[in-house]
């Protein structure tokens, strides 16, 4: 309890302290004598703002508080000056040493504690081994803010400060990124030269404390908290309490400041740690910045990208000036000759491709696959702005509330991974649907072709969108830790270095690796397409040649897609499913060994292969269903999914308290779920191609969803990144977590993703297929019946 009390404090006194700290002392204007304190410029710079504080001090003897308390009983919440000052008095001597303190509040008087000296040191740096320049504006500042001086109170203005919902979660301190920037003192009086530098720095507590808090609690600690009032009292919500609300919150949190550009992150820095230090913390990230951007650094990757953007640039004028030319002048043979070849970079041909809506009924097209396509994006999307949100969040400490009270909703988002298990389905469904239709048009199995069109649709967008986030993001991203972005382990750097994982699928094969990395991080999932793409004519192709033991050979492949993943998760007792309540280490292992494991993810894929090859085969009129067979059918997805979903809404409660391992639920759930959701998405499509889909075949299948289905690949690829930069990079304020900004959040990604997703799909997917078809001329028909 100690411990919890301790951290408490100590969050406390950084909001006293932030509030009514250099901020407050900036923004009153203290008597004429109080500027005569700046005639020399000692190594401490806050002796020239203690004159000033003794003084006011002194102005307000009549008082029972020094003017820092006096000014916070202005600013914070009457409720937070009760529980600081008032509740809580113990808890401040516990952290006071100075036995002067505590005299002072045993003669029923309020400690008069020097504030600014216990702030300044994380905001400004030390000036003892700093450059001249560094020490002479570090001073200035001081000085200046004891005059009153406007520079200096908006730099102070800029600095990050603890202020509401705290003990909601309000670790993000960002302060104003672009007030910080804007500053450029050349002063006279007193001596300054010098623009905005804006750092923003987290720390972690020492392992020691970290260890001690996630321990657990003993009977006396609830109780003690229960009559403090700290708990949340919502049913079957365990460990919503402050240390759990701690454990979740601090070790994500930011503090900004603005120092002197002419002081160096490095001297900054020596004076952050050691002050941290002596409170028990060390520092765990610190970015600084100006406000000029990085620019090229025309290294080999940057020339090469340059180039090869010229390249593309040039043939998409060439493509689109020759298509325009023979579209206006009707010439058909200039379209034959050699600028058949510049044609496939045509915008004006492949824009209209992508957004051409087909209203005329084929049966040839699954249609209900454009809707399903298109909504498991927005799943996999929305998802994504929840979980990647929830630690930047200025209410993260409650959303274990949240959850509580609405555990059905945010089960839809928590265990939102059977929406790639559709993408498997469907990814699964048109290899087999357009294999088997080539064997029937050629009676041959084209192997070569099979390979190089695979890679050929998927790689091309992959190299392109990783070799750009390798050189430009740094060019144009700008936020409280967008410096952050080009060091080892993020987002430019991992381009740079990792992008041939994404760009020949083996992203997976790194995931749990010391440099498992990747440029694209949703390149796991193509890395497992690809992989099930591979052997896919070892599990179809027997299918397709042998009748008699068709049955056999995809029930054993079906009924080894289900053991593997059983055998996994026993054999190293790991949970079901990626959930929320489990260890970190589980949570890695699970990830490693389960979830981006193409023997573990087979289920959906092979029933996806099952399904195309029967729609192929089978005669529609053949297939006939009465009524209640097809409600019967419908009933049974329907639950089958809502089981999927919500039959883990117990491990996912975000109370940080590991859900126990239950062999049977992890074994059962984790080796069936996936085969399970792949038969009800089967049935689905089954159901809506063969006209018994109803209304939600008049929903799924309905044109609209066309163009944005060609665009889900594209998208897919781009979304994830774009929301990094979003919620980590570019961020300059904390997001409120709710429902609604999270769908706000959501449109937006998806509205940038669409646009990038349409550039990528112009430049790689469009030409690349144009030219496929060019150098890759399919043979004559020739029918045959595939038994």
């Amino acid at each position: 309890m100690a411990l919890t009390q301790s951290l408490l404090v100590l969050l406390l006194f950084t909001i006293v302290n932030a509030a009514v700290g250099p901020a407050a002392v900036a923004h009153r204007t203290p008597s004429g004598s109080l500027s005569d304190t700046q005639e020399s410029f000692p190594n401490d710079p806050l002796s020239i703002i203690r004159p000033v504080m003794e003084v006011a001090s002194q102005e307000n003897s009549d008082s029972s508080m020094g003017v820092m308390q006096e000014t916070a009983h202005r600013v914070l919440p009457p409720p937070l000056w009760n529980i600081f000052f008032e509740e809580l008095p113990e808890l401040m001597f516990e952290s006071n040493y100075e036995p002067e303190a505590q005299a002072e509040w045993e003669g029923n008087a309020l400690p008069n504690f020097n504030w600014l000296e216990k702030l300044a040191p994380y905001y400004l740096p030390n000036t003892t081994n700093v450059s001249s320049e560094c020490r002479r504006d570090v001073h200035a500042i001081s000085a200046a803010i004891a005059k009153g001086d406007d520079w200096a109170q908006r730099i102070v203005d800029s600095w990050g400060k603890f202020s509401d919902g705290l003990l909601a979660g309000n670790t993000m301190q960002m302060g104003l990124l672009d007030e910080c920037l804007m500053a450029s003192v050349n002063s006279q009086d007193p001596d300054a030269h010098f623009r905005g530098q804006y750092c923003a720095f987290s720390f972690s507590m020492k392992p020691k404390s970290r260890r001690a808090l996630e321990e657990g609690y003993d009977e006396e600690e609830e109780e003690k908290e229960e009559e403090m009032g700290v708990e949340v009292q919502i049913p079957e919500l365990h460990v919503a309490n402050i240390k759990g609300m701690l454990k979740l919150a601090l070790p994500y949190n930011l503090m900004a400041t603005c120092i002197p550009s002419t002081c160096t992150e490095e001297e900054y820095m020596v004076s952050l740690v050691d002050q941290l230090n002596k409170t028990g913390l060390e520092l765990s990230m610190l970015e600084c910045q100006t406000k000029d951007l990085p620019t090229l650094r025309y290294n080999a990757a940057d020339i090469i990208m340059i180039i090869t953007l010229i390249i593309m640039g040039i043939l998409v004028v060439v493509g689109t000036v020759a298509d325009v030319w023979i579209q206006t002048s009707e010439d058909q043979e200039a379209a034959q000759g050699p600028l058949r070849y510049f044609l496939v970079f045509s915008f004006y041909t492949n824009l209209s491709k992508i957004f051409r809506i087909n209203v005329k009924e084929n049966e040839e097209v699954i249609s209900c696959l454009h809707g399903m396509r298109v909504l498991s994006m927005c799943w996999v999307v929305i998802a994504h702005s929840y979980l990647l949100s929830i630690m930047n969040s200025a209410n993260k400490g409650l959303i274990t509330q949240m959850v509580a009270e609405h555990p059905y909703f945010y089960q839809i988002i928590l265990n939102g991974y059977p929406s790639v298990d559709t993408f498997f389905v469907m990814s699964g469904l048109l290899v087999a649907y357009n294999v088997t239709k080539e064997y029937q048009r050629t009676s041959k199995f084209n192997v070569p072709l099979y390979y190089i069109h695979r890679f050929i649709r998927l790689a091309p967008p992959i190299m392109l969108l990783c070799g750009f986030l390798a050189v430009f993001p740094p060019l144009f991203v700008q936020g409280s830790v967008s410096p952050i972005m080009t060091t080892k382990g993020n987002m430019v750097d991992n381009c740079i270095n990792y992008w041939w994982r994404d760009s020949f699928f083996i992203t997976n094969a790194f995931i749990g690796h010391k440099d498992g990395q990747s440029c694209l991080p949703v390149c796991w999932y193509t890395a497992v397409d690809f992989q099930l793409y591979i052997v896919t004519p070892l599990m179809l192709l027997p299918i397709v040649y042998f009748r008699r033991t068709r049955a056999v050979v995809f029930g054993s492949w079906l009924l080894a897609s289900v053991i593997i993943p059983m055998s996994i998760i026993g054999g190293r007792q790991l949970p079901p499913t990626n959930v929320m309540d489990v260890t970190q280490q589980d949570a890695g292992n699970s990830m490693e060994y389960v979830y981006t494991k193409p023997w573990c993810r087979a289920s959906p894929y092979l029933m996806g292969l099952g399904l195309g090859y029967f729609l192929r085969v089978v005669d529609k009129e053949k297939v006939q269903l009465k009524w209640w067979q097809a409600v019967l059918g419908w009933i049974a997805a329907v639950a089958t999914m809502s089981a999927v979903v919500f039959g883990l809404k117990d491990y996912n409660t975000l109370t940080m308290k590991p859900h126990e391992y239950v062999p049977a639920i992890s074994i059962l759930y984790g080796g069936l779920h996936r085969l399970a959701w792949g038969v009800a998405v089967a049935w689905m499509v089954f159901a809506c191609h063969m006209g018994y889909g109803g209304p939600i075949n008049s929903l799924l299948g309905h044109p609209i969803w066309q163009p944005l289905s060609r665009l889900t690949y594209s998208i897919f690829l781009i979304a994830l990144n774009a929301q990094t930069i979003y919620y980590s990079y570019y961020s300059r304020l904390p997001l409120y977590f709710t429902p609604f900004y999270k769908l706000m959040e959501t449109a937006g990604i998806l509205l940038i993703s669409t646009f990038g997703g349409v550039l990528l799909s112009l430049l790689t997917e469009s030409p690349v297929l144009g030219l496929e078809k060019l150098l890759l001329r399919k043979p004559a028909t020739t029918n045959v019946k595939v038994p």
